[in-house]
């Protein structure tokens, strides 16, 4: 009970961290209690059902916590269902999402236990100090495994509690958003070996491994403020954008024909951001619900507006290549040229029971309402990575909402030539929630990770504009109509990351196969030396029997 409880309160603190509702500092020590439970068993027979039950604990009560705000969506008025059927929606999801999450994410523990048995990580059953850096790269290899297909939904990594601190999140542009979580991951390792030692009374040995934990920590500080520090920028290449931010909820957005009310609004708002000097203007996700090739009146519409404003649009809207098939589209349009047909991004990550539903059928006999609530009759598409919006100022890599948890379209953006990030948004339905700011941490790792300016807008917040070292330096708050307004550089730099990609996860998942092929070679080698050992014992036995025959015999 005392190792259930240990580990219940460090995916409690961990989760409340994730999703900012204590201090985000508090990661840096929150898993300690489980790190303990866990380190405890290293060594030990039994270690598959042992790290299967520690790993489903953690991991259910973790996003548990971390997903608490499906609750906040009841009712779940945009939708149209009842409310019966969106408590049961809510619940579902509430409940079933982590169970599908740890499902995947508790195979990192058994593994983990399973490596444990090697020399190199434990020493007769006791850590050894390469033990916390092991577990921790465990954890971002299963960090990243999630983000590979939409199943995994990559929300409650651990580098997002740190995202608000520029300086803990700088060495993410070296080796990506997963290092992060692997100092987080190991620092919490030293301090658990450190207090085991001193509860052993080691104390040399407690405060030798609290001073390379505390070290670890100085350095990803350290490296991030530097980085802050030595940024150079300059008055080239600068463009004004605005992120707009109409501030019509879900709900508003699509009860009856509200086209012309949305095209009014968007109007105002880009008007105001043209008279104080705005260059460019980001739209959220589907700002205006309608097919932009398809409906002469929006495409006249914006075409019109870039014309009359003289501002640059990356607009939003559904982009219909054939008949029943869309795709979630962030295009521009501009005073001389009109809308741009040939650069048209498409949404590569569409989300699940919003713009799809998996398994449809099977949902349909479980749970009716889940596989009613998608908001759309047609079939949405999914984009291709790589595809620029090519403008006057440069190249733009946009994002569409679920897009920017994945580092990977970001990158594939940059690595084509983007030269500032977009994401359009729509954070409604989260109405105020914990997961408006972990939504917007994404896109504060994605500027870090890849040197580039973040221009962010959502339909109701939280829209903001993040420096490539990471700072928010013009928002709009959420449930507030507006727009953001600031001086941003096209850039072609790139960062380590940009280039070498997840190398460092690659990396962690090499280390650990190779752990666990040392330790089956062990485990072969202890049985084969067993086996002879047996049969030695057997002739020894068969010739004490003999020589007994004839002892017997010669008397």
């Amino acid at each position: 009970m005392k190792r259930a409880a240990a580990v219940i309160i460090s995916a409690v603190a961990t989760g409340l961290a994730v999703s900012y509702i204590i201090p985000s500092q508090f990661e840096f020590v929150s898993l300690v209690p489980f790190l303990l439970v866990l380190f405890s068993h290293t060594g030990e027979k039994h270690w598959l059902r042992r790290g299967m039950g520690l790993g489903f604990l953690y991991f259910y009560v973790y996003y548990l916590v971390v997903w608490h705000w499906f609750l906040g969506m009841y009712p779940l008025e945009f939708t149209g269902i009842s409310k019966a059927s969106a408590l049961a929606v809510v619940v579902v999801a509430w409940l079933g999402l982590p169970l599908w999450q740890a499902s995947a994410a508790l195979l990192q523990v058994p593994l983990f236990l399973y490596m444990s048995r090697s020399p190199w990580l434990s020493r007769d059953g006791k850590p050894r100090a390469s033990m916390p850096a092991a577990y921790a790269a465990v954890l971002a290899l299963f960090e990243w495994i999630q983000s590979l297909t939409w199943a995994g939904v990559p929300w409650g990594r651990l580098a997002i509690g740190q995202a608000y601190i520029p300086s803990a999140v700088g060495a993410a542009s070296l080796f990506g958003s997963y290092f992060i979580s692997f100092i987080i991951a190991a620092v919490n390792g030293y301090l658990a070996l450190a207090v085991m030692a001193l509860r052993d009374g080691n104390k040399r040995r407690s405060a030798a491994l609290a001073a390379a934990a505390l070290s670890i920590v100085a350095a990803d500080f350290v490296y991030g403020a530097a980085r802050i520090y030595i940024k150079e920028e300059n008055d080239s290449h600068r463009v004004t954008v605005a992120v707009l931010q109409g501030n019509v909820s879900s709900r508003d957005k699509w009860s009856g024909d509200k086209y012309r009310f949305l095209m009014e609004t968007y109007t105002e708002l880009i008007e105001a951001a043209a008279a104080d000097g705005a260059d460019a203007v980001v739209f959220p996700e589907t700002a205006i619900p309608a097919t932009v090739n398809g409906r002469n009146s929006m495409r006249e519409d914006l075409e019109a507006i870039a014309k009359e404003s003289g501002v640059l649009l990356l607009a939003t809207g559904y982009w219909r290549e054939s008949e029943g098939v869309e795709y979630n589209s962030v295009f521009s349009v501009d005073a001389e040229n009109g809308l741009d047909e040939e650069h048209v991004y498409y949404k590569q990550h569409l989300v699940p029971f919003g713009e799809f539903v998996p398994f449809e059928a099977v949902f349909r006999v479980l749970v009716p309402p889940l596989a009613d609530i998608g908001l759309f009759d047609g079939q949405i598409a999914v984009g291709g990575p790589g595809r620029l919006i090519e403008t006057k100022y440069g190249r733009v890599g946009g994002m569409v909402c679920f897009d920017s948890i994945y580092e990977r379209v970001a990158m594939d953006g940059v690595r084509a030539g983007a030269e500032l990030l977009t994401v359009s948004t729509n954070d409604s339905w989260f109405d105020g929630s914990a997961a408006i700011w972990q939504h917007t941490a994404q896109s504060v790792l994605r500027a870090v990770e890849f040197d580039r300016y973040v221009c962010r807008a959502g339909n109701t917040g939280f829209s903001c504009i993040i420096t490539p070292e990471g700072k928010i330096v013009a928002s709009v708050e959420p449930e507030t109509r507006g727009y953001a307004l600031y001086n941003v550089q096209m850039r072609d730099t790139r960062t380590v990351y940009s280039y070498i990609g997840n190398v460092f996860v690659y990396a962690a998942g090499i280390y650990a196969a190779v752990c666990v092929i040392c330790v089956i070679i062990d485990e072969c080698k202890t049985k084969r030396n067993e086996r002879k050992a047996d049969a030695e014992d057997g002739l020894r036995d068969r010739d004490r029997h003999r020589n007994v025959g004839d002892e017997d015999g010669s008397v």
